[in-house]
């Protein structure tokens, strides 16, 4: 590799390991430790290619990028940072940056990113945006997501590349690991921030209610103003919503005005592929919506990120009225060692509860282990049951249930009283979802019409017309 780099950090050492790094592989290197002098030797001429910190001892070298561009539009820049966090990786794509690195990285990345660029630059295909000025104010500090692990990490380099394309994004994630939040952060930091976010959840969404959605926001006669579809829990969609959405997404590509400039967002907490191979999902819609995938991590795979994410919840909780409490580090390291199955939810719940117990400033190894104790198995399943079986949460109530009993036994009569307690809720949920309808919820349910009415007699159950579930 030949080429001209120059490379600027206030840290003296990492300066020369870089240096030496990529003077072994073949570059000529310029090293600085200020931003006065870097852009002393950018307006000299010199340098092929930026290898910069962002937070140097005289100024922020990410709002120096829109001046570099102009100078030196053929020059790719390469940012590093210790300060990982979303809003960084953002603010370093969108002014303009080749590549994002958080440290610490591998030396190796490194030469590959500028080898790299240094092709892109000579074959003169570097397509750079110059999205964000410097005076730009929309990407604020306290982006709810949080994490610097490695995998958050690359969740923020993707992010921070597609925020403002027209690409359709699959985020994948189990229960709790923050898909909608994910998909929220894409809307409010895009150039759609300024029209609606509108949130579709089709895990009981009926086509007819989902075509009166759409009829009310993409029609001719509806204002356009949505900004961002989110189709939340896509594998819950029956094969008359799949067939609706992929008709929606033919409409979106062709020059129609209402469904053009909309961002199509969607997500599952099930595996697609393995719905597709079921014969459960529309094989050319998974490649319609999956342009651009997005894979959450369970907390599990990120536990390092336990005591930035339990600082960030309280800080949360004491803005919304609550007292500022903090943890200390054994608290902390309790913490960790739970096994979080509702994920990143799960311990946003439990924060808040130890928030709420605590009587002092201070959150102890004492009260945070009582508190932990307190988790019961059905309390820890009941976080996970979303998306999974029926069966299953009433399995976890049932043995929560004749847990309570202790050596009593229940009342006769019981699977009366169990079937009443699934067919109640089954049935008036049904006919919300078809606003009273009893025809088409009996048709829904697979049973006669006059048993559908007989059940609603029994359970003295009220049948309101124009109750809409969603």
């Amino acid at each position: 590799m030949e080429g001209n780099v120059i490379i600027a950090d206030d840290d003296r050492s990492l300066r020369m390991v870089l240096a030496q790094a990529l003077s072994r592989a073949g570059c000529k290197v310029r090293a600085t430790g200020t931003l006065s002098t870097l852009w002393r030797w950018l307006e000299d001429g010199e340098g092929e290619v930026l290898v910069t910190d962002v937070m140097m001892p005289d100024g922020d070298t990410i709002e120096l990028i829109p001046r570099i561009k102009k100078k030196r539009p053929d020059m790719p820049i390469i940012v590093m940072s210790a300060k990982n966090n979303l809003n960084t990786a953002m603010r370093a794509n969108q002014f303009g940056a080749y590549q994002y690195l958080p440290k610490p990285f591998d030396l190796k990345d490194l030469i590959s990113s500028v080898n790299t660029a240094m092709k892109l630059r000579l074959s003169s295909s570097l397509d750079f945006k110059d999205n964000l000025s410097s005076n730009d104010s929309h990407l604020e500090d306290n982006l709810p997501i949080v994490g610097s692990s490695p995998v958050m990490q690359n969740i923020y380099r993707i992010l921070s590349k597609v925020i403002n394309t027209d690409f359709n994004i699959l985020i994948e994630g189990k229960s709790g690991t923050g898909k909608s939040l994910i998909a929220r952060v894409l809307h409010d930091s895009g150039t759609r921030r300024d029209k609606r976010f509108l949130s579709v959840n089709l895990s009981l969404m009926s086509l007819n209610e989902l075509q009166d959605i759409f009829l009310q926001n993409f029609s001719s006669q509806s204002a356009n103003n949505v900004g961002t579809l989110f189709l939340d829990e896509v594998s819950n969609a029956n094969s008359e919503v799949q067939n609706f959405i992929l008709s929606f997404l033919n409409k979106r590509e062709s020059s129609e005005k209402n469904y053009h400039s909309v961002k199509i967002i969607s997500s599952s907490r099930q595996d697609l592929k393995e719905f597709i191979e079921n014969g459960k999902f529309r094989e050319d819609l998974f490649y319609r919506l999956n342009e651009v995938s997005i894979a959450i991590p369970l907390l599990d795979e990120r536990l390092g990120d336990i005591p930035e994410l339990s600082t960030h919840f309280l800080k949360e909780f004491s803005k919304n009225g609550m007292e500022p409490k903090s943890l200390t580090k054994n608290s902390v390291e309790l913490i960790k060692k739970k096994k979080w199955t509702g994920n990143v939810r799960e311990l946003r719940n439990f924060i808040g509860r130890l928030s709420l117990v605590s009587n002092t400033e201070i959150i102890d190894e004492k009260i945070t282990k009582h508190e932990l104790s307190m988790i019961t198995p059905e309390e820890t399943d009941l976080n996970n049951l979303e998306g999974s079986k029926i069966s299953k949460s009433v399995e976890v109530h049932l043995s929560h249930y004749f847990r309570s009993l202790g050596d009593s036994l229940p009342a006769p009569g019981l699977y009366q009283t169990v079937l009443k307690e699934v067919e109640v809720p089954l049935i008036n949920l049904t006919l919300a979802l078809c606003d009273g309808n009893q025809i088409r919820a009996a048709n829904l349910l697979g049973i006669n019409r006059n048993t559908l009415r007989k059940k609603i007699k029994d359970y003295d159950l009220v049948v309101t017309r124009g109750k809409k579930l969603m």
